[in-house]
């Protein structure tokens, strides 16, 4: 039989009986990793998030360009119990007049800038101008009552307010945030020294900064906690300090040249590629254990250390190929997403998997050569924690033979009932979900969210068709959408030129149209912009609070409607929250729809890699089972499939198609064409077997790494990973012999290619 692996096993072999020039090769992509290591960079804007070329997402990227860009602003949520006393008042008055002069601020809004309708002489006084008499609930009532967005400046009762600051440069960088941030909490210091005021800097460039801060922490946890995971992983299954060098070293030097290559050749990491370099770790170590095991068996018969290495290649090698192919393919599956970040991890992913298998399999075959002879010599056994497994395998594997009609009709029924499960699950996005909970920026965010009525923007964009802005056509036009969409429920009051015209007191669009054209005059281009783009294109702004994902959908679709319906088909319903609510179901729709491509594409590599479709067909129930039984534990504990979660099941299940290889091609080695069928399967588990559970404890206790990330979405998808991954070595171990000993019996019960498995041997 030919390679199972598509020949990439190959390389392996070249390094084997060129040892010299293959280390010269080696040493050469480590020094371009260790290059690009100096140039990793990290993703910056959570816009990425969801980034496509659709044509709503290019919609949402003209309006933040043409109006005020809400995720531009920074938050700043002060509290206090008496935050209305006169002399806290006056503190909070000097720290609106501080941050006003902070360098690379272009305005500050809060509630010392609301200002009462011009009187006769057209001056505007502020609404606040005197502190001396505190936050009385009577200026508490007037202040939120303000409409232009004065309940989103003040709590009800009186005890949170917030600072609305928008920094000079459009779109700034996480520099800039960075730095605006440091200046704020040092004011904040200083103003409110002695006093019982908390202030907390929040908003979306503070979820940014907080979550770039996390991604590199995590480079360096992460990679460092699978790096002591695996190995003591190695050293507790082999018991020597070599065989653990021998399994750990290809797997730490593969995950580290893969995050080395991605700063050469320029790719960020990102909330979701960040995971990739420990997971190439973790999937290193599993080969490395798979050819540990199989080296060690060869070397205890007596052959030298080269031979062995050659007969553990030719043996495990093509196996791991194609197990990195068929992850490969898992991850290609999600290039089907019109997300960018998506297709960026989906190519990343796809060629680190195949490229670091590559590395695993040289990098121990060079160090094999090197270092095996330490690895002492026991003829006769394989004194290891997996040779213990050795017999329970064994029994479990005839039990799955014995009892395979029973076995396999409930793995059928298990099909139907958890995939019912599965595909009820309903789709869960936020931004917020990115950070945990309790960190300050992302805490301050909930209260706000709670406290102020929604602070999740939705940007309705009216077009004028050439009417000027003031006019009274237009303001009647902007006004009918505008109350339309106050009317929505779970609406806040919104924000638009007709909120200029409730403030100064006109009841029709005609009697306030001069009168708001010589106000509109006079605002500065930065307060202009909330209201109306140089294109002259209206913009009416509301806000809702955070809700799941399918609340939010229908909520912003009820904006949508009402708005087109007062305003015509070509109003616009955009923003983060939109795009964010949207995109996120639809994303999450296209990645159960790549998993199931995944599960298609990786059966027929099963099929042609062993030139049978039944093993292909075969290999499905076994594989697809986890998958559903995770989804169906999101199901049963009320979760929901988070855009975290469809990735991880998707990778997953590329993953868990790894045991499935290494069982069938075991299978094949095993027996020949006269021994029964219950006979081979069980010798089967009884010498694949503890080699699975050996290398699925290590990929779940490398999973549980995950935890120490300070990513929650992080988090997820280890524990996602890692409870499919433990249900697949079920899957692997009880259902495959099943089915191969019972709807499949027919073509298992002989093997007229196990012969031919041996006969290719590396030149």
């Amino acid at each position: 039989m030919k390679s199972i692996g598509f020949g990439l096993e190959r390389i392996a072999w070249f390094a084997l009986a060129r040892p010299r020039p293959a280390a010269a090769i080696f040493f050469v992509v480590l020094a371009l990793a260790a290059l690009g290591a100096t140039r990793l960079s990290f993703d910056e804007d959570l816009r990425d998030v969801f980034a496509s070329r659709s044509q709503s997402y290019l919609a949402y990227q003209a309006t933040t360009r043409e109006f005020v860009d809400p995720e531009n602003e920074t938050l700043v949520l002060v509290e206090a119990p008496d935050l209305g006393d006169p002399a806290i008042l006056r503190r909070l008055q000097d720290f609106q007049f501080q941050l006003q002069l902070a360098d690379g601020v272009a305005s500050v809004y809060s509630l010392f800038a609301l200002r009462d309708p011009p009187d006769a002489n057209g001056d505007a006084p502020l609404l606040v101008n005197d502190t001396s008499g505190g936050l009385t609930p009577q200026l508490i009532q007037r202040i939120r009552a303000h409409p232009i967005l004065g309940a989103k400046l003040l709590s009800a009762d009186g005890k949170a307010m917030v600072y609305i600051v928008t920094p000079s440069e459009p779109k700034a960088p996480l520099s800039v945030a960075r730095a605006l941030k440091q200046t704020i909490e040092g004011m904040t210091g200083d103003i409110f020294a002695g006093t019982d005021v908390r202030a907390t800097v929040s908003g979306f460039p503070a979820i940014r900064a907080g979550i770039v801060d996390i991604l590199k922490r995590d480079q360096v946890v992460l990679n460092l906690a699978g790096s002591l995971v695996g190995l003591v992983m190695a050293l507790l299954v082999f018991r020597s300090l070599t065989a653990a060098a021998l399994s750990a070293i290809p797997a730490i030097v593969a995950g580290l040249t893969v995050l080395g290559l991605m700063g050469l050749l320029g790719v960020k990491v990102t909330v979701m590629t960040t995971v990739i370099p420990a997971l190439i770790m973790i999937l290193g170590y599993a080969d490395g254990i798979h050819l540990c095991f199989a080296w060690r068996r060869h070397r205890d018969a007596g052959l030298s250390v080269k031979e062995a290495e050659i007969l553990a290649q030719r043996e495990v090698g093509g196996a791991c190929a194609l197990a990195a192919i068929t992850t490969a393919v898992a991850f290609g599956s999600l290039f089907i997403s019109r997300v960018l970040m998506v297709r960026s991890f989906a190519v990343t992913g796809a060629l680190a998997i195949i490229g670091s298998t590559v590395i695993v399999l040289v990098t121990h075959a060079l160090l094999t050569l090197a270092i095996g002879h330490r690895w002492k010599y026991r003829p006769g056994t394989t004194p290891n924690f997996l040779a213990w497994l050795a017999g329970p395998c064994g029994v479990v594997g005839d039990f799955a033979a014995k009892r395979s009609r029973v076995l396999s009709l409930i793995a059928v029924v298990l099909f139907f009932v958890l995939g019912a499960m599965h595909y009820s699950v309903p789709p869960q996005h936020s931004i917020r979900e990115h950070l945990p909970r309790d960190n300050p920026a992302n805490a301050a965010l909930g209260r706000i969210d709670k406290e102020f009525g929604g602070i999740f923007p939705v940007q309705i964009v009216v077009p004028l068709h050439g009417l000027k802005p003031t006019s009274p056509e237009a303001i009647a036009r902007i006004g009918a959408v505008h109350r339309a969409v106050a009317a929505v429920a779970g609406v806040s009051t919104p924000l638009s030129l007709w909120s200029l015209a409730a403030w100064l007191g006109h009841g029709n669009a005609a009697a306030g149209a001069t009168h708001i054209a010589d106000l509109f005059s006079q605002l500065s281009p930065a307060t202009r912009s909330r209201f109306v783009a140089a294109t002259g294109a209206a913009l009416v702004t509301a806000s809702i609070a955070e809700h799941s994902t399918r609340v939010t959908e229908a909520l912003v679709a009820a904006i949508d409607h009402a708005a087109k319906a007062a305003g015509g088909d070509d109003v616009e319903t955009t923003g983060f929250t939109v795009i964010n609510a949207r995109a996120g179901a639809r994303t999450i729709s296209n990645l159960k729809l790549s998993l199931s491509l995944s599960v298609i594409a990786n059966l027929v590599v099963i099929a042609v890699a062993f030139r049978s479709i039944v093993i292909g067909a075969v290999s499905f129930l076994p594989n697809f089972l986890p998958i559903l039984a995770t989804g169906s534990f999101l199901f049963l504990t009320g979760s929901g499939m988070q855009f975290t979660s469809v990735i991880a099941l998707t990778v997953a299940f590329g993953i868990a198609v790894d045991g499935s290889v290494h069982f069938l091609n075991r299978f094949l080695l095993c027996g020949d064409g006269e021994t029964p069928l219950r006979e081979r399967l069980a010798e089967t588990s009884r010498r694949i077997g503890p080699v699975l559970a050996g290398t699925t404890l290590i990929i779940v206790a490398g999973m549980s790494t995950t935890l120490t990330s300070g990513l929650p979405t992080i988090m997820l998808f280890g524990r996602i990973a890692a409870l499919t991954l433990a249900v697949a070595l079920i899957g692997d171990v009880v259902v495959l012999p099943a089915l191969m000993a019972g709807l499949a019996r027919r073509w298992f019960d002989r093997n007229p290619t196990a012969k031919a498995a041996t006969e290719e041997v590396p030149a």
